[in-house]
């Protein structure tokens, strides 16, 4: 695959004769103008930065996200927690995009086609775009959810998308005060670690389990930081179970071994799971396996799509993209730049606590998690 997005000049270019192939290719790789932002991501949120320090003169920039308050993701342990306030975790749309001229569609997007570089909102109109970035964050596909997790819809929680999660949230801390909550955490593991521990914390009267994946158990995590996740988990009453939930019912998790576990709340971090807009978008997908909980967006190593370039996908958090962004919008492909592993990765590890991980060497204590908060990480 090449850098460069095909265009009507370069098909033109490939069927004309031999002395008009000069002059068209001069012009070959047209600069986009129209950039869709669908989401209000955190890769996105870095780019709105960027843009407040050097907006892009020539584009017309829109942003695709019905919230007026974005909540972040990495204070939502924290706030479950009771560590700080929901007004503490929100951020606000308008100041974002002072100063950089990105246009705010206050709307849901529905669907879009790949094939015209369209995307239809949730009142019936459509917008064009040149280049789309799409980071919206975690969107569980809940009837991809419902497949694998029988009951998941009625009876379960979702954590993501976290804008609704923290409405329900207090209702679940007044049932709490009332009586003693037996509360299952089914999910991703990293999240799933940080909001049995938030649980905890916020409830120590609570019956708390984590129900992890077992197979980001097995190969996700380095040995040695498992083992002290673990310690962290069993000094403070969690319990760990390692029999994946296989459905949910009114007051139970059914396990896959035919084990039940009687639950109140079932908080669900299914957080990598497609949404279902995705599934017909004409974008290239892969898959583990066939079933849809596995299905991504295939993405190359810049984010963008396989099958079309001038789209690019983050599911959560991205260091380049906002270089990537303005690289493609100024018809430079070849500055590029490629996304860096995360060499440190900070968790929440209860009581103000957090757990810093890096090469399989970790700490843990107050100064880890008062510098999560100030790295924002």
């Amino acid at each position: 695959m090449t850098d460069t997005v095909s265009t009507p000049q370069e098909t033109a270019a490939s069927h004309a004769p031999p002395e008009a192939k000069t002059a068209l290719q001069a012009g070959a790789y047209r600069r986009p103008v129209r950039l869709l932002l669908w989401g209000a991501g955190q890769a996105h949120l870095r780019f709105l930065k960027s843009l407040q320090k050097k907006p892009i003169a020539h584009a017309e920039i829109t942003l695709l996200t019905p919230y007026t308050q974005l909540f972040q993701p990495r204070k939502l342990a924290g706030y479950i927690a009771n560590e700080i306030t929901l007004a503490q975790c929100l951020t606000d749309v308008e100041p974002l995009l002072r100063g950089t001229g990105v246009r705010w569609a206050g709307r849901q997007g529905r669907a879009m086609d790949a094939a015209a570089r369209t995307v239809l909102l949730d009142d019936r109109q459509v917008l064009n775009y040149d280049v789309l970035s799409i980071n919206v964050g975690p969107q569980p596909y809940r009837e991809a959810v419902e497949l694998a997790l029988p009951g998941a819809r009625e009876h379960g929680l979702f954590v993501p998308p976290l804008e609704g999660f923290v409405n329900l949230w207090p209702k679940v801390c007044d049932l709490g005060r009332s009586r003693a909550l037996r509360i299952a955490v089914v999910g991703h593991c990293m999240v799933g670690f940080e909001l049995a521990l938030a649980v905890r914390q916020r409830m120590p009267t609570a019956a708390v389990t984590w129900v992890p994946a077992p197979q980001e158990l097995a190969s996700g995590i380095h040995h040695a930081v498992l083992q002290r996740m673990l310690s962290i988990l069993r000094a403070q009453r969690v319990t760990v179970l390692y029999d994946p939930a296989a459905a949910l019912s009114r007051d139970e998790v059914l396990l896959a071994s035919g084990a039940r576990l009687t639950c109140d709340v079932p908080l669900l971090v299914l957080d990598q799971v497609t949404p279902a807009w995705l599934q017909d978008t004409g974008l290239a997908f892969s898959a583990r396996d066939a079933h849809p909980l596995n299905a991504h967006v295939e993405i190359d190593a810049h984010q963008r799509s396989t099958s079309n370039p001038e789209v690019l996908f983050v599911h959560q958090d991205s260091t380049v993209l906002a270089h990537n962004l303005r690289a493609v919008m100024e018809a430079e492909p070849s500055h590029l730049r490629l996304p860096k592993p995360n060499t440190v990765q900070f968790l929440y590890a209860g009581a103000s606590h957090g757990l810093a991980s890096w090469h399989g060497h970790c700490v843990q204590g107050l100064w880890v998690g008062w510098l999560k908060r100030l790295l924002r990480a």
